[in-house]
């Protein structure tokens, strides 16, 4: 599957099937910090991802 960062580098990871929050954690991402998108819509972390999906990681930025 294809990773594309906050920093928008992109990893390529080879895996069957892995749940969102375990690949964020595994690159050190904090899951309540980011919105995922696999495979161009919004997901839960506690969706899995499979070999083929892409994943972009989007960092949560707020204000006052």
């Amino acid at each position: 599957m294809h990773i594309i960062l906050p920093d928008k580098s992109v990893r390529t990871v080879s895996c069957t099937s892995a749940p969102i929050e375990e690949i964020l954690l595994s690159l050190g991402i904090n899951p309540t910090t980011v919105i995922v998108v696999k495979n161009g819509r919004v997901v839960p972390e506690d969706v899995t991802a499979d070999d083929g999906d892409e994943i972009r990681i989007l960092r949560v930025s707020h204000g006052g």
